[in-house]
């Protein structure tokens, strides 16, 4: 900002000629108003330089709270190796801990296998969610939709690859871990196709992907069939429904990745929702849980 008011403006030199009393004056008051500018650039280059730095702050401070927030809960734990899965006649996939048929905390999971949410989700909380399910604390229910087909290449994508996911549950879902290998492979950066991309993965592709993680040679030919397409179309249309009337609770529209518990929706924002879920060391019972908005 600018200083206010006028400084003194030097008079005339006295008995000197009249044209050197007429630059004298003009040059004094220019010399004023360039003090003046000078001055006034001055205070707005500190101006400008504090709100960088306090630019650069606020920018430091959000990346750092992002980074806690999206960090990856459970690091180095891996997928699940001691989960079983099974479906019920609606298509949906229960995974429980091997020998522990009703863990004390069951949670009902909202996903499309397009949905790039879906992804970042299975990548915070994937390798958290496996080792409480290892530890026979966690069971889930996953109820897939597929609203997203149509921003899929083939305009089938999510709808196949629920069904391979089917395939996998009812061919080789008592087999320790493949399940839960195989749901993570759909969901793995490498192999999850971009919404409205260019490509995506063919049946054969699919099958292909659960052989690498353990799928029979029976159950990859279920998936490149397309055996249970039909049946996944069917069944995502009873779980859309099923999530439109759980996020209703909430004044929330449909929307995945959603995780429910008891028919309420959790604030999965929150990077402790799910440790606040189950027991505490040394507790039998599960912690409150809380539903987010």
């Amino acid at each position: 900002m600018a200083k206010s008011g006028r400084g003194p403006v030097p008079g005339p030199a006295s008995g000197g000629p009249k044209g050197t009393k007429g630059k004298s004056g003009k040059g004094g008051r220019a010399s004023v108003a360039a003090a003046r500018r000078s001055s006034g650039d001055r205070t707005q280059l500190i101006i400008g330089g504090v709100a960088i730095v306090v630019i650069i702050a606020v920018i430091a401070i959000g990346l750092v709270l992002h980074s806690r927030n999206t960090a990856q809960q459970g690091a180095g734990y891996g997928t699940s190796t001691k989960s079983v899965a099974t479906m019920d006649a609606n298509g949906v996939i229960t995974v429980t801990p091997v020998g522990n048929g009703s863990p004390g905390v069951v949670l009902d999971v909202y996903e499309d296998a397009l949905c790039p949410l879906c992804a970042d989700f299975e990548h915070q909380f994937g390798q958290q969610i496996a080792k409480a399910v290892d530890d026979g604390q966690l069971g889930l229910h996953y109820r897939m939709v597929d609203f997203l087909d149509g921003s899929s290449h083939s305009g089938t994508y999510s709808t196949r690859a629920y069904g391979a996911l089917m395939a996998v549950a009812k061919g080789d879902g008592s087999k320790p871990g493949v399940f839960m290998a195989f749901h993570t492979a759909i969901y793995d950066a490498k192999n999850q196709p971009k919404e409205n991309g260019s490509t995506d993965l063919s049946n054969a592709e699919l099958a292909k992907l659960a052989g690498q993680v353990g799928a029979s040679a029976a159950t990859q030919k279920q998936i490149s069939d397309g055996a249970d397409v039909e049946a996944a179309k069917k069944d995502a249309q009873t779980n859309l429904t099923s999530l439109t009337d759980v996020a209703a609770k909430v004044g929330r529209q449909a929307g995945t990745p959603t995780v429910a518990k008891d028919g309420v929706p959790l604030n999965t924002n929150d990077v402790n929702w799910l440790t606040n879920l189950l027991p505490k060391s040394g507790s039998s019972s599960p912690a409150p849980t809380s539903s987010g908005s």
